[in-house]
């Protein structure tokens, strides 16, 4: 049980350092894992560029050839102005903004309590129903979504109490990309 614990913890200390700190394994460690990713990734190259092949097996060859060669995968995507990071980026921001939409009617369920009610307005400072959703709304963006809200702001996207529903409504229905069945 103890080797278990001290390899998920040097597992996840590897993961930070090689994401945080960029610590990566001595090469000699390494060289076993690149000769075979190599040969599964020069295999998968045949099917990767068969354009004639389907789809389906194209997709499969191209996920096995950015797991075989994942540093391959961020040159590409820098290469070209990192769509694929703006991509997931952007995806993220929908399903945030669905999510943050949703709570808009859940406003409705705890306003219909009286005494959470009147703590509500006191804590926002208003009786306006509309406005009080309003600044709710804004106060969970603020708390719960530290990344829409950056995401908004570098996107140009109005983000004030006033505006943002109407933008949460327009983020969310943006065409998300998602997986073909």
């Amino acid at each position: 049980m103890l080797k278990f614990i001290l390899g998920v913890l040097f597992g996840a200390g590897l993961a930070v350092g090689y994401v945080r700190y960029n610590v990566e394994l001595p090469e000699y460690l390494q060289l076993t894992d690149k000769l075979r990713g190599n040969l599964v990734s020069t295999a998968t190259e045949f099917e990767l560029y068969d354009l004639d092949r389907d789809l389906a097996t194209r997709r499969r060859a191209l996920e096995i050839f950015f797991a075989n060669r994942p540093e391959f995968a961020v040159d590409v995507d820098a290469a070209f102005g990192h769509p694929f990071l703006k991509s997931l980026y952007r995806r993220q921001a929908i399903r945030q903004a669905r999510l943050l939409r949703g709570q808009w009617s859940a406003f409705d369920v705890a306003l219909d309590k009286p005494a959470l009610k009147e703590r509500l307005e006191e804590r926002y400072g208003t009786k306006d129903v509309e406005v009080l959703k309003r600044r709710m709304l804004a106060a969970a963006l603020e708390k719960e979504h530290p990344f829409l809200k950056s995401w908004l702001q570098k996107n140009g996207q109005p983000s004030g109490e006033a505006e943002l529903l109407d933008t949460l409504k327009r983020v969310g229905v943006l065409p998300d990309v998602q997986p073909p069945p």
